[in-house]
């Protein structure tokens, strides 16, 4: 994937933060502020897909509608597609691992209890 440079100036408190929080992290400076962009990116869809399930279902208590439901499939989907070109770049088998990690955390809700679950 091609690469373009954005400038961009912060003030020397934040320029100081980006650089201890990279350290932290084990990344560039650069690295952080693409890895804190993906995560706004995300963190905005997943708003917008809150905002737009609830508007779907009117806002009530009585249950999502099928409109409702579709938008909600809608956002997961895409924000899965998202985390996926997001940690391709940094991690390739955090798909891989997300998924198994789900896979487990989802026996263990269901394990036992499946009556109670939903």
């Amino acid at each position: 994937m091609s690469q373009s440079s954005i400038p961009v100036r912060f003030d020397s408190s934040t320029a100081a933060f980006l650089t201890q929080e990279a350290a932290r992290h084990g990344v560039s400076r650069s690295e952080f502020i693409r890895m804190m962009v993906g995560r706004g990116i995300l963190s905005k869809s997943i708003e917008d897909a809150v905002a737009e399930i609830g508007a779907a279902s009117g806002g009530g208590a009585g249950g999502i509608t099928a409109e409702g439901f579709k938008a909600l499939m809608v956002n997961i989907i895409e924000t899965r597609n998202l985390l996926r070109m997001i940690s391709a770049k940094n991690y390739p088998e955090a798909v891989t691992e997300a998924k198994r990690m789900a896979q487990e955390e989802v026996e263990r809700l269901f394990s036992g209890e499946v009556g109670n679950v939903g």
